[in-house]
C-alpha cells in the first residue's frame, strides 16, 4: 500500500498535461496483455491421446522380433 500512497502523493503535485500523459501511461499499461504461462512437458505430456488396439504393443514386439511369450 506504501507504494500507492507514494504514487498519489506525486499525482497531486502534477499538471493536468502531465496527468493527462500518466494517465495515457496507465492505460498503455493496461492494454497490454500478461504473458501467456508455457504450458508444462507434464500437462502436455496429459493431452497426448493414442489411439490404437489393446494389443498394439505385442504386436509391435512381434514386428521388431522380439519374443513375447508368456512363461
Amino acid at each position: 500500500m506504501v507504494t500507492k500512497q507514494i504514487v498519489q502523493e506525486k499525482l497531486d503535485n502534477l499538471t493536468e498535461e502531465q496527468l493527462n500523459q500518466v494517465y495515457g501511461i496507465i492505460e498503455q499499461l493496461s492494454n497490454v496483455e500478461k504473458p501467456v504461462k508455457k504450458p508444462s512437458l507434464m500437462s502436455q505430456l496429459q493431452e497426448i491421446s493414442i489411439d490404437a488396439p489393446e494389443d498394439f504393443s505385442v504386436q509391435m514386439a512381434i514386428r521388431f522380433g522380439r519374443d513375447v511369450s508368456e512363461d
